[in-house]
Formats: structure tokens, C-alpha cells, sequence
């Protein structure tokens, strides 16, 4: 840039100097010349814009134009260019003679008829065949067809746009995402940008015939034009681009596939993740007569008709929950659902390689309820009938639960078996949002045969799509879905053309990985007794094949929640009361003197948030609400007569301990852990004492237990905002649940804090604080969050999402357990062991099913090919000659194609499977393989994980 910048000046007068004649300043035109039979040379005074500077004359221009009739052309004045259109000229565009010869008795079309082109909007003179060669050439229709004009109508077509720019606006949605009402203006704009020139509104012509093609690209693409039944032969699902690495009996697997032992199983496995994307909207506008689905279930969405049906049997059906309760913002962006007659779609892709699945797609009504996810899971799935199949869902552990039975009852055309060893998993960035309890078994990095499957690529599929939203919000049904089939066969497309490259790059990383982290296994379990490795396996082993077990991945919890030390404590006390001779010092007991304590002490907290953040409008309430407290504090303080009377006369003397102030929020209780041991002794007994430790250790254990599910909270309410919620209403309505989880994680730290502190004043500096830390700020971060100066590194440099699990450095509070001592340490041993061989085992386990991949992909295309060279094989019944030869034509690119591609994939994949000792077999046919360098767009795969088998430690 910096080299052309002294030019500038040069370059602003070369297009200044093209706008005058430039070197052809002749006043004859010289291509007169040229013609069959020379004529006087007429005056050069017609320039094209787009094919010749050179200037000829009126006559030379319409001639040299008859197969280029949609340029644009000027008229030199003697002093400017100015507009004129080669109409203007004289020039005639006759159809339905492909050699060009003369039309006997030419018809001609309306006087207002318009070609849009890529080059804009043009007037045209245009002449249908008439005469005895008229049956050759077909309706006006057919005749604009073979001039490669696509027409609006049937009969008396007055408006049509050229092949040329229907494949150019098709590129340019599915890759730049543009809308059509842009790429009209456009248009519009190319054709005059000064608004003297009135123009034809052909916008809704444009729409129509956008959505025509489409349609018939897909149809084409998919073989339909090469089959005896033709497109009302078309099947569920077919218009789809598949997968062509997830196994597919019949096409890709080996034979014997179905008899491989229980730890080959899962290289044969299909893996599919399924969620819901509620920025797809579709507000209720237009309807079905007006604007029908073409193709309705041919691609990836489901039948509609269908689908309704079953839908309006489950209108009451509640939305989904999760086992952490995260709704709320759900309802923020669903509830509101009124005047939408989508408020998103539910789908299901390969979660291995982020394919779209035929019929794999369904509109939500409102939120994301069973019904929508059933139908488009088992409509997915009756094309995958005998594979074993693993499931990735962010609410997995809840969906699966009655699976079975709800699907028994839909109708018979979606009904599928569900087999008891279906796997079901959370994706890897949701998992954490998730209580941990019982959930290992949900986990990608625990699940035998993951391999480095994460679960998020469907989340990536919505991240894609989500430039069309706006525009598809607008649509009729018929549009919309048609837009949105095209868009994920364009991306299904790409992603098959780009996939040597992906599993190549993904089987690289793996065969290192694997080799570092099996050596750090193996280090790890050297520096372990024998006796612990023993066990540890057996119980890991035995839990993989049986996950009702107890969850090895869980540290043991021994110690009490606060509910339960205070049940215990009402037993106890309920069972001192019973005794003979007892007497009750008050009507309320100690435990329920403490327990109030920990109440105030808990409501002055929140009481000092709000008030700080109180608005003139919320004062009265704040007023009341220290009114209601500081009855309350009375309350304490006459209990505190009864259970601790020496402290009193102490408390009067201290300024903080009265409560005739305003603020009440900020006086000190005088429970035991506030005054110092010294004094202690003397202002209670030590069952009081005893009574108020045991409530702050449960109590420590509980409220850092709180901050670890606010963390989860916020991680998951964050991201789901990030992936769905959009526009300012919703986004608001997040935002604020988002401040709120953090008010509350905050208030949990605090609670932790406090009860840490009466504890240490209790109990004094011991073994229990190894578990129950000090907390500071940079302590309070998620599990998937790294070290904070790192975090703040990367925000810096970069927005890098940071290291994989095997790498991050997590906070102490997700390594404390319940647990003291060297059993502590033995346990978080255990952990870390686990881990660790979980890491290695499912890099193992991608060494092995990306080679199985590879072949899986040479297999499918070899597949496709001999199918399209089946098709140009086979003849179609009533056609004519012509389209009989371009239907072999067109069968034979296809297999060619195919080819192409499968040779291009074996070149770059063959060296990294043979190291991953793949590349054996009959699929793979060359052993000369070569670097080859991918497409030009850059790839954007995430990384994936696996299965494991029992290492045997020396």
C-alpha cells in the first residue's frame, strides 16, 4: 500500500481518462471492415461497458452483440458519454433456432419485457419461433430455457432472469449470506444509481424464481432427474448431502461391522449431537396456500403436514427443564412467543463431523419441549435403524429419561426403536452446568468410545447460520425452510469438500497427544502404590460397564450439609428434652438461638448489598425491611439473656453491638465465634459453643458448594445467552438474570467467608484447612476458567478460548473435598489418576477412529461414484434426445467429481493414516501420496475425544 500511495494521482487519471474515448479517437468504425460483405464504415460512436473500449458504429454493435445481448452500452455525444441500450440499436433476441437462422413467422413477446441480468435490469426485444420449426422448439417457455432464461411464468412470460445471475445470487447467499432484497437493489442500483430512470418492480418475480431454483439445484444434485420415477418419486430426507465418514450399512462399513467385540464397538458408532436454536425464528406471516414448502421432508427438515399432526396432540406439554433448574432464561427468550409461528428449530447433526442429518430439523412453537426434540431425534434416526448410536444433548440427563416411552406412542411413520445400550452424553462446555452428582456417566471425557468428541458442533452449526436470521424471520414457511435447507446443504457441502484436511490435521494432533499424555499416565501411575492402582481400576472398569455404580470421578463426601447437622441437633436436643429431671431455660431452644443468629446474620448480608445499590424508589421498602430486622435483632438479644447473659454488659459497651442506629444491617450479633477465646469461656457454656461450631463447618462446606453451582449457574445462563438470545428485549431480560446469578454467587462467597472465619475462631488453625481454604477474588472462577493472570494474558492478546481440560489450571475450591487428612491426599490422587487415564484413553481411542474415518470417507465416495455412473448408464423413458445426452452428461461429471475427490482425499490422508497404522485395505488404492494443499477458506474444526480399554501397568 505504502508503493502505491505516491501513484495516486496516475491511477485517478487512468479512470478519469476511460471515461472519455481514450485512444480511439477515430470517427469511423473500423470493424465494418470485417463484416461478410463490406460496407461503408458508419460512424464509431457505441462503446461496451462491458466486453470492448474500442468505439464502432450502431450496425457493428447489435451484430457483434446477437449472443451477448444483456451488455451495456454507451453513445459518444462528441463531448460525454451518455445511456443507450442496444434495444435502442435495433437489436432483436429471436429464440427456438439454436443454429440462428431466420424466423419465418417470428412472435413477439410483450413490449414489457425485462431481463434481469448480472449487469442490471434490461429492456429487450424478443421473438418466439412461429413458424413450422415451432414443435422443435418447444413452448415460449421451453424456448427461453434453451437461451438459458429462467421465466417468471408459464404462459406469456414477460419478465426473466438469466442463468448467469441466479447462479451468482446463489453463491453469494449461501457464502456471503446475502439477502435477496440486497442483492435486488443491487441490481437495481447497476442499472441507474441516480433515480432518473423509472425501473420495473420485478422484486417478488425475483423472490419466486430465486426459490424455484433452489429447489431444482437440489432435485438436481441429488440424482432425482436421473431416476424412472422422477421428483414425486422423491423419498424422506433424499434432497440431503450426508456424511460421508459416519457409518452407513451397505455403503461404508466393512463386512462383519455388526459382529465386532464390545471394545470395537465403537468405531462403528454414529455419533449425533442434538439442541435447539431459538435465533431462527419465523413470525406468523403468510401461510401455506400462499406460499407452499417445496419438497416438505425431503431434505433436513421434518414432514411438515406430519409433524403438526403429532405437535397438536402435545399442545399443553411443558418446556424441558435441566436437572440445575437454568430456565430462566429460557423464558427470556421464549416465553415472549406471541406473533411467531417458529420461535426457533430443534435439530440434530453428526457430532463428529457437524453434519446437517436428513430430517433432522423441526420448528418449535414455544421453548424446547420433548414433543419437538422426540419427533426430530427419531425422524433422524429411522435412517440409521441398525447402528449403535451415542447421544450428545445439553440436557441429556434429563431427555433420556422416558425416551423409550414417549416414542413408543408417536404414530408409526416416526416411530424407532431406542436400544438400551443407546449412550447418552452432555457436550463438553454445558457438562459444567450440570450438578456433578451422578453425572460422570454424561461426561464426554469419561465415556468409553467418545474418542475427543466434544458435542459442541452443533453449536457451531447455529454460529454458521445465525447471518440469515434477520432475514428468514420475515419469510413465509415455503421461503424460509427452503432458504434454510439450501444454506445447510451448501454447508454440509463445504464441509465434505474441506474433510481430508479437517481428519488429517484432527489425526495429526491425536497421535501426539496421545503419545504425551499415555507417557504422563504412565509416569503418573509409576509414582503410585500398587494397591491403589488395583483398585482404582477395578472400580473404574466396573463402573464404565455399569454406571448405577458409585462414581469413581467424585471425590467421597463424609462430612454433613447444614440441614443435616441441624436435624441432627433437633434429634439430639428432642432426646435431651425427653430425659427425666430436664428443664427448658426458654421456649425456644439453642439450637434455635444459634439458628437465629445465622439467619440474622444472613439477612444483614443482603441487606448491605441492596442498600448500597438501593434506588429512591426502593427506600421505603429498605425502611421496612430494617424495621422487620431490627424487631428481629430485639428478638436475638432476649434469647441471648437466656444462653449467653455474661455477654451482654460486654456487647452495651461496644459501639458496634447497639441497635438503636439507623443502619441495623451493620450491628454485631455477639455470637460465640465473636468474642476471643480468652473471654469465651466466660460468656457461655461450652455446649453453645460446640453447637455453633458444628452449624459453621457444615455451614463452610455448604455455602462453597453454593458458590461452585452459582459458578455453573453463570457459565451455562452466559452461554446459552451468547448462543441464542438476541435483540434488545431478550437480551435485557438475560442481562439481568446474569447480574442476578451474580449478586448470588457473591452472596455465597461472602456466607463462605464468614462462616470460615467463625470456625477458624472456634476451632482454631487445624487439618480442616486444607479443605476449606482462605477464598480470595481470583479464587471465585469456573472449573473450565484457567489461572487468572493466564485469563487476563489471553483477553489481552487474543480471544483465545484458553486450554483444553488436560491442561487448565483450576481454582482450590474444585479440588476440595470432603474429606481430611491423608485420606485427602489420597483421594485427590485417585482423581488426578482417573483423569488422566481418561485423557489418554480417549486420544487413544481418536488414533483409532480417525484412520477408521478415513476409510469410511474413500468407501462413500467410491460409492457415490459407481452410483452416478449407474445413472449414466441407464436411460430415462419419454425423454427427448437431448435431454437424454445432458442427463449422461451430467452423470458422468458427477462420477468424475467423485473421483477426483477420492484420489485427492487418499493423497492427503494416506501418510497420517499408515502412522496411525490405518491405510491398509481395498480402499485404499495409491501408495505414491504427495502434499496436498487444501482449499483457499480456511478450516475452523474444533477438536473432538473416546473409548477406553484397561491399561496394564507393569
Amino acid at each position: 500500500m505504502k508503493e502505491w500511495i505516491p501513484l495516486v494521482d496516475d491511477y485517478l487519471h487512468e479512470l478519469l481518462r476511460n471515461d472519455g474515448r481514450g485512444g480511439h479517437t477515430y470517427s469511423r468504425c473500423l470493424a465494418c471492415t470485417d463484416r461478410p460483405i463490406p460496407t461503408a464504415p458508419g460512424r464509431a460512436t457505441i462503446r461496451c461497458r462491458e466486453c470492448m473500449p474500442k468505439l464502432v458504429c450502431e450496425g457493428c454493435a447489435v451484430r457483434r452483440h446477437a449472443d451477448m445481448p444483456w451488455h451495456r452500452v454507451e453513445r459518444w455525444t462528441g463531448f460525454t458519454f451518455e445511456r443507450t441500450s442496444l434495444v435502442d440499436l435495433g437489436l432483436v433476441v429471436q429464440l427456438g433456432h439454436a443454429d440462428m437462422s431466420t424466423c419465418s413467422n417470428p412472435r413477439p413477446a410483450r413490449s414489457d419485457f425485462c431481463v434481469i441480468d448480472i449487469s442490471g435490469q434490461h429492456r429487450a426485444r424478443v421473438m418466439f419461433c412461429g413458424c413450422e420449426r415451432a414443435g422443435l422448439a418447444g413452448t415460449s417457455s421451453q424456448q427461453l430455457h434453451r437461451r438459458r432464461l429462467y421465466p417468471a411464468t408459464e404462459t406469456e412470460p414477460n419478465t426473466v432472469l438469466t442463468y448467469r445471475l441466479l447462479e451468482h445470487y446463489h453463491i453469494q447467499s449461501l457464502q456471503g449470506k446475502i439477502s435477496m432484497f440486497d442483492y435486488y437493489q443491487s441490481l437495481l442500483r447497476l442499472t441507474d444509481n441516480t433515480g432518473t430512470i423509472h425501473l420495473q418492480d420485478r422484486y417478488k418475480v425475483f423472490m419466486r424464481i430465486v426459490s424455484q431454483w433452489r429447489f431444482l439445484k437440489r432435485l438436481k444434485r441429488a440424482g432425482r432427474g436421473h431416476c424412472p420415477g422422477g421428483v414425486k418419486a422423491t423419498t424422506a430426507g433424499e434432497l440431503a448431502v450426508v456424511c460421508p465418514a459416519c457409518p452407513r450399512p451397505g455403503v461404508n462399513l466393512p463386512t462383519g461391522w455388526d459382529r465386532a467385540p464390545e471394545d470395537r464397538r465403537y468405531l462403528y458408532t454414529l455419533s449425533i449431537a442434538m439442541d435447539a436454536c431459538f435465533r431462527l425464528k419465523r413470525r406468523a406471516v403468510s401461510n401455506e396456500q400462499k406460499d407452499p414448502i417445496l419438497g416438505s421432508g425431503w431434505g433436513y427438515f421434518v414432514e411438515d403436514t406430519k409433524y403438526r399432526e403429532v405437535l397438536a396432540a402435545y399442545a399443553d406439554q411443558e418446556e424441558m427443564s435441566t436437572c440445575t433448574g437454568l430456565s430462566a432464561i429460557d423464558h427470556a427468550n421464549t416465553k415472549f412467543h406471541k406473533g411467531y409461528a417458529a420461535t426457533g428449530v430443534g435439530a440434530v447433526v453428526c457430532a463428529r463431523h457437524e453434519f446437517m442429518l436428513p430430517n433432522g430439523v423441526g420448528d418449535t412453537q414455544k421453548g424446547e419441549k420433548y414433543v419437538n426434540m422426540d419427533y426430530v431425534f427419531a425422524s433422524s434416526m429411522l435412517h440409521h435403524p441398525s447402528v449403535h448410536k451415542h447421544v450428545s444433548y445439553d440436557i441429556a440427563c434429563q431427555w433420556s429419561k422416558g425416551l423409550k416411552d414417549r416414542l413408543a406412542v408417536f404414530p408409526a411413520h416416526v416411530r424407532v426403536e431406542v436400544p438400551d445400550d443407546t449412550e447418552h452424553s452432555i457436550p463438553k462446555l454445558h457438562y459444567h452446568s450440570h450438578k456433578q452428582i451422578d453425572h460422570s456417566k454424561f461426561s464426554m471425557n469419561y465415556r468409553p468410545g467418545a474418542g475427543r468428541t466434544d458435542g459442541e458442533g452443533i453449536e457451531r452449526r447455529w454460529w454458521w447460520i445465525q447471518p440469515i436470521a434477520t432475514s428468514t424471520k420475515m419469510m413465509g414457511p415455503g421461503q424460509r425452510q427452503g432458504v434454510l435447507e439450501d444454506q445447510w446443504g451448501y454447508a454440509n457441502w463445504r464441509k465434505y469438500v474441506t474433510l481430508a484436511w479437517t481428519l488429517r490435521d484432527r489425526l495429526r494432533l491425536a497421535l501426539r497427544e496421545e503419545a504425551e499424555h499415555m507417557e504422563l499416565f504412565i509416569v503418573l501411575s509409576a509414582s503410585l502404590k500398587r494397591k491403589h492402582i488395583k483398585r482404582w481400576t477395578a472400580a473404574v472398569v466396573a463402573w464404565e460397564k455399569d454406571t448405577s455404580l458409585d462414581d469413581p470421578y467424585i471425590l467421597i463426601s463424609d462430612g454433613p450439609t447444614e440441614s443435616d447437622v441441624r436435624r441432627t441437633l433437633a434429634e439430639e436436643e428432642q432426646a435431651a428434652s425427653a430425659a427425666p429431671g430436664y428443664v427448658a431455660q426458654h421456649e425456644v431452644s439453642v439450637l434455635g438461638f444459634i439458628t437465629m443468629g445465622l439467619d440474622i446474620e444472613d439477612q444483614q448480608c443482603r441487606l448491605q448489598q441492596d442498600a448500597k445499590k438501593a434506588l429512591a424508589s426502593e427506600l421505603p421498602v429498605l425502611f421496612e425491611r430494617r424495621t422487620a430486622l431490627r424487631r428481629r435483632l430485639q428478638k436475638f438479644r432476649d434469647l441471648q439473656a437466656v444462653y449467653m447473659p455474661a455477654a451482654l454488659p460486654l456487647l452495651s459497651q461496644m459501639p458496634e453491638a447497639r441497635t438503636d442506629v439507623e443502619h441495623i444491617e451493620g450491628v454485631r450479633l455477639g455470637l460465640p465465634s465473636d468474642f476471643a477465646t480468652a473471654h469465651r469461656s466466660t460468656l457461655c457454656t461450652d455446649a453453645v459453643v460446640q453447637l455453633e461450631l458444628r452449624l459453621r463447618a457444615a455451614q463452610c462446606r455448604d455455602s462453597l458448594q453454593d458458590v461452585r453451582n452459582k459458578l455453573h449457574t453463570l457459565d451455562h445462563l452466559y452461554r446459552y445467552k451468547k448462543a441464542n438470545v438476541r435483540n434488545q428485549g431478550p437480551n435485557t431480560r438475560a442481562q439481568a438474570e446474569l447480574a442476578q446469578q451474580r449478586v448470588r454467587r457473591d452472596r455465597a462467597a461472602a456466607r463462605y467467608r464468614r462462616a470460615r472465619r467463625a470456625r477458624l475462631s472456634l476451632e482454631g488453625p487445624g487439618a480442616w484447612e486444607l479443605e476449606f481454604q482462605v477464598l480470595h477474588d481470583e479464587d471465585v472462577r469456573g472449573v473450565g476458567d484457567d489461572e487468572p493472570q493466564s485469563v487476563l494474558q489471553r483477553q489481552r492478546q487474543s480471544a483465545s478460548s484458553g486450554p483444553g481440560e488436560g491442561r487448565k489450571k483450576m481454582s482450590w475450591i474444585w479440588n476440595a473435598s470432603d474429606t481430611s487428612g491423608n485420606r485427602a491426599h489420597v483421594e485427590s490422587l485417585r482423581i488426578e489418576w482417573l483423569k488422566a487415564r481418561a485423557r489418554a484413553l480417549r486420544w487413544k481411542e481418536e488414533t483409532e477412529l480417525l484412520p477408521e474415518e478415513m476409510r469410511r470417507v474413500l468407501a462413500t465416495l467410491q460409492h457415490e461414484a459407481s452410483q452416478w455412473q449407474a445413472f449414466a448408464s441407464c436411460p430415462i423413458a419419454d425423454v427427448s434426445s437431448e435431454v437424454q445426452e445432458g442427463i449422461i452428461a451430467y452423470a458422468h461429471r458427477q462420477a468424475r467429481i467423485r473421483i477426483a475427490m477420492r484420489d485427492t482425499f487418499e493423497r492427503v490422508c494416506y501418510d497420517q493414516a499408515v502412522a496411525a497404522k490405518g491405510g491398509s485395505g481395498p480402499e485404499w488404492q495409491s501408495k505414491d501420496c504427495s502434499d496436498v494443499e487444501p482449499p483457499a477458506a480456511p478450516l475452523c474444526d474444533v477438536l473432538q475425544p473416546t473409548d477406553e480399554s484397561d491399561l496394564h501397568i507393569p
